[in-house]
């Protein structure tokens, strides 16, 4: 037995309470080799919430899937010399589907800075773009929106849209329709332009 001030203690008790003071009694201290309190992370812990600097997706798994189509644009020089060709494609990746409107999209986006600067320029004829396009045997019918002149010349947005579209193999024909929904030859295998576009 051991005295504490004054009251007997069994040495067991005396020798327990000597470990936990040199042990400490605060929650932040290491348990049994392998484990740790949940109060503090251990460096291992901490090493493994560190993150790779990779480049962010976006929160998809993968990039999406984007394809190369052309779009026609005008010579401006060949235009102002009558050399053929008078259009001229460049590339544009999109992504499906419905890969022709996203084409249509990409030409009346127009030409980037580099091609307008190479000589490639968008002919509107007044659009500013199309309401409908449907592809259904073989033939390609977009109607033009804002407004449709040909101001008298023969390079009109139909010499744009025409080879920007047959370029999909389900196209063989393009039907171009003025804003009012008119065009020359509504039916029939055939390419048709509206009046508006005549020179």
């Amino acid at each position: 037995m051991t005295r504490l001030r004054g009251i007997a203690l069994p040495i067991g008790v005396v020798v327990l309470a000597a470990v936990t003071a040199a042990c400490g009694t605060g929650g932040n201290t290491a348990g049994p080799a392998g484990s740790s309190s949940s109060s503090a992370p251990t460096s291992t812990s901490t090493s493994t919430t560190l993150a790779p600097s990779t480049p962010s997706t976006g929160g998809r798994a993968n990039p999406p899937v984007t394809v190369t189509v052309k779009v026609w644009f005008l010579d401006r020089d060949h235009a102002l010399t009558g050399q053929e060709p008078l259009f001229r494609p460049v590339d544009r990746q999109v992504e499906p589907p419905a890969l022709a409107a996203r084409a249509l999209d990409g030409l009346f986006a127009g030409p980037t800075a580099a091609e307008g600067a190479d000589g490639l320029g968008l002919v509107t004829s007044g659009a500013t773009g199309y309401t409908a396009l449907h592809i259904e045997s073989g033939i390609a019918s977009v109607r033009l929106e804002g407004g449709c002149a040909s101001n008298g010349s023969t390079m009109t947005i139909a010499g744009e849209i025409m080879p920007t579209l047959k370029q999909f193999a389900s196209v063989h024909y393009v039907k171009i329709y003025a804003p009012d929904g008119t065009t020359e030859s509504p039916t029939g295998s055939t390419d048709s332009i509206p009046v508006c576009l005549e020179p």
